[in-house]
């Protein structure tokens, strides 16, 4: 997550823009926490690019990711103003927020995680469908990179 949410299946799927929305950062030290929200200000840029520019010091040290969350955003249908928004909200603990969307989403969210390595390949978030070796979602890696 430190890098971004780069999943270029999105735009096949019909979505228009991906945009790491937050994060939430904690010192090596466990004293602090920061949680980082791109504004609407910023015109939909992802929130690691964002730190990058402003405050590079939490992406580039020790520190630790412990959520996010991702904006997929469809194309904007005419007649409205904004477009629909997929958010998808990720912990370190294991938690996802993927259980209120259809089935269909639901699978094309799940495809999009295990590309990042927030889930492993097969795993998906019934706990009663999960492998045994699979009772939590990994999450070390994928808040390293």
């Amino acid at each position: 997550m430190r890098t971004g949410f780069d999943v270029p299946e999105v735009f096949d799927d019909g979505f228009s823009l991906v945009q790491l929305k937050s994060l939430t950062l904690l010192s090596p030290d466990g004293d602090l926490k920061i949680e980082c929200t791109a504004m609407q200000a910023s015109q939909q840029r992802s929130v690691h690019e964002l730190l990058k520019e402003k405050l590079p010091g939490p992406l580039e040290g020790q520190w630790a990711v412990t959520a996010a969350q991702v904006n997929l955003y469809y194309p904007l249908e005419p007649g409205r103003t904004r477009s629909r928004v997929v958010p998808i909200e990720i912990t370190s603990r294991g938690r996802l927020n993927l259980h209120k969307f259809d089935n269909k989403l639901q699978a094309q969210l799940e495809r999009y995680l295990v590309k990042v390595g927030i889930l492993q390949k097969g795993q998906t978030l019934s706990a009663q469908e999960l492998p045994p070796e699979a009772d939590a979602i990994s999450s070390s890696s994928v808040f390293e990179d």
